[in-house]
C-alpha cells in the first residue's frame, strides 16, 4: 500500500506501526464482526491505516490529504463518508481491539495482580459548535462554567501497568445546541444517538455489560463520587463485579450503620479515629441499602496530608480487602486521567471539526485505537520481557552490519589485542553464534535472523 511519498520517512514509519498493529491484532477479522467492510472502492484497512496515521501527525487529516494528495488513490470524500459511516459498530470494534490486546498483556502480567475497569468522563469541547448533531451546554467542573460539546464517558481496563480504552460514549443533554438529524432505533447510528441521551450513570452500566458479553473481564470497576452511589453498587454486583469508589460526604446519601441510616459525615463523626501517621482514620462497615436490598460495603477515610482536618472517603463492596489494599486500588485510577490528557494535546482528540454525530464518534474511536498502539509499544519497551517496535526502527536505522559481522569484529578486535595470538577458529565462532541465537527469545530470534 503506497500512499504516503518515499522522501516523508517519518510519516512512513508511522504508517508501518500502524499496519504491522493491525496485522498482528488480526483487525481484519475485527473489523468483518463490527459491520466495518467495504464493498467496493478502497478498502477499510487503507483508510484505517491512514486516519490512525495522521493522529500522530500536527495536522489534520483533511490537511494531511492535501499534502499526500498526489499519492494517495483516495479523495477527501472517501475518508469523510468512511467516518459519517453510521452502519459500523466502533462500541464493538473497540471492545475486539482490547480483548486482543489484552491477550497479549495477560502473560507479561502476574496472575495475583487484579485487573479493573475504571470509570470517569471528560469534556469533549466544540466551543464554536451551532450546527454539530447533538452538541448540548455542558457543565465543566475543571473550569465551573458551561461550555458547548459532549460529555466523554470512557470505560478502560487496566492491570496496575497498561491503561486500554475498552468503551465509550459521547453524551449529549438537555440543553442541545443543535438536535438529531434523524433517530432510527433499528439502526447502529440511532441506538447510538439514542444512548448519547440517557442518563451517564445507566450508560455506565451498559458499557460495562457490553465489555462482559465481548469477553473482556476485569474484578473492580474503579470511579469517582461523581457516579457513586449506593444504587450504582448494587448494579454491579449484579454483574458480578466489586466496587472501589470515592463517595460523597454528602447528607443526602445514607447507609445502615449500628441499625440507623446515617451519611458518611455522621458516622466519622460518631466514631473513634485512628492516632499517628497510618494512611487511614478510620475503617467501618455498613450496608448499601435499595428497595430494602442490603449490600455489605466497606467505608475507608483517608487522611489528607497536606490539611489536616481534611479526608476522603472511599467505599468498596469486597469488604475482604484490607484498607491498605483499597487504597491502592484506587489509586488505579488516575491512569485514566492520564488517558484523557493523551488524547486531548497529542491525539488530536477534540481537533476534529465534522458535525455529524457518527463522523465525531468514529474520530473517537481512532483516537482510542491510536491510544492503544501507544500503551503496546510502551509496555514492549518498558516490560523486559518484550522488544518494541519503536526499538526495532531504531535498530533499522543504525544497523549498517549484520549481527554475525558485528560479532566478527569484535573477536577480530579481540585478536589484534592479543597480538595475533591464536583465539578462535571460525568453526567455533559459528558454534557459538548458534547457541546464542538458540537461548534469544523467539520474537528476538526472528529479527536477528532477518538482519543476518
Amino acid at each position: 500500500m503506497k500512499i504516503i511519498t518515499q522522501n516523508d520517512h517519518q510519516s512512513l514509519e508511522i504508517l508501518s506501526s500502524v499496519q504491522e498493529f493491525f496485522t498482528r491484532f488480526r483487525l481484519s477479522q475485527i473489523a468483518r464482526v463490527s459491520n466495518a467492510v467495504k464493498t467496493k472502492g478502497v478498502s477499510f484497512q487503507t483508510l484505517f491505516c491512514y486516519l490512525i496515521s495522521t493522529l500522530f501527525s500536527n495536522r489534520s487529516a483533511y490537511r494531511d490529504y492535501l499534502k499526500h494528495q498526489d499519492q494517495l488513490g483516495f479523495s477527501d470524500k472517501t475518508f469523510r463518508n468512511f467516518l459519517n459511516n453510521g452502519k459500523i459498530n466502533w462500541q464493538k470494534f473497540l471492545i475486539l481491539v482490547c480483548r486482543h490486546v489484552i491477550t497479549f498483556i495477560e502473560p507479561l502480567t502476574e496472575p495475583k495482580r487484579r485487573k479493573v475497569f475504571i470509570v470517569d468522563d471528560s469534556m469533549y469541547e466544540r466551543v464554536n459548535a451551532k450546527h454539530v448533531e447533538l452538541a448540548a451546554f455542558q457543565y465543566d467542573h475543571a473550569k465551573h462554567q458551561h461550555t458547548r460539546g459532549f460529555r466523554f464517558l470512557q470505560l478502560g481496563w487496566s492491570d496496575g501497568n497498561t491503561f486500554l480504552p475498552v468503551n465509550f460514549s459521547l453524551l449529549s443533554g438537555q440543553n442541545q445546541v443543535c438536535g438529531a438529524k434523524s433517530i432510527d432505533g433499528r439502526t447502529r447510528s440511532g441506538k447510538r444517538k439514542i444512548q448519547a441521551q440517557r442518563k451517564a450513570t445507566d450508560v455506565v452500566r451498559e458499557l460495562i455489560s457490553s465489555a462482559l458479553s465481548q469477553g473482556v473481564y476485569a474484578s473492580y470497576v474503579l470511579f469517582d463520587s461523581w457516579f457513586s452511589s449506593p444504587k450504582m453498587f448494587h448494579q454491579l454486583r449484579e454483574l458480578g463485579l466489586h466496587t472501589v469508589a470515592m463517595v460523597k460526604r454528602s447528607k443526602k446519601v445514607y447507609y445502615r450503620f449500628n441499625g440507623e441510616m446515617m451519611d458518611v459525615k455522621t458516622i466519622f463523626n460518631t466514631q473513634k479515629k485512628r492516632r499517628g501517621r497510618s494512611r487511614y482514620l478510620l475503617s467501618v462497615l455498613v450496608e448499601a441499602v435499595v428497595e430494602g436490598k442490603a449490600l455489605p460495603v466497606k467505608l475507608v477515610y483517608v487522611r489528607n496530608r497536606n490539611k489536616r482536618n481534611d479526608y476522603l472517603v472511599l467505599a468498596t463492596t469486597d469488604t475482604l480487602l484490607s484498607e491498605d489494599e483499597v487504597i491502592q486500588l484506587y489509586g488505579k485510577r488516575w491512569s485514566i486521567e492520564m488517558y484523557f490528557k493523551m488524547c486531548k494535546q497529542y491525539l488530536r482528540l477534540a481537533k476534529y471539526q465534522g458535525l455529524s454525530y457518527d463522523g465525531i464518534f468514529a474520530h473517537t474511536a481512532l483516537v482510542a485505537i491510536g491510544y492503544s498502539i501507544l500503551a503496546v509499544q510502551h509496555r514492549e519497551q518498558e516490560d523486559d520481557r518484550t522488544l518494541g517496535e519503536l526499538f526495532y526502527l531504531m535498530v533499522d536505522e543504525l544497523s549498517d552490519i549484520t549481527f554475525a559481522e558485528a560479532i566478527q569484529q569484535l573477536i577480530d578486535l579481540f585478536k589484534e589485542a592479543f597480538k595475533d595470538e591464536y583465539v578462535l577458529s571460525e568453526k567455533v565462532l559459528e558454534t557459538i553464534i548458534e547457541h546464542f541465537l538458540e537461548k534469544l527469545p523467539v520474537s528476538y530470534q526472528k529479527h536477528l535472523v532477518k538482519a543476518s
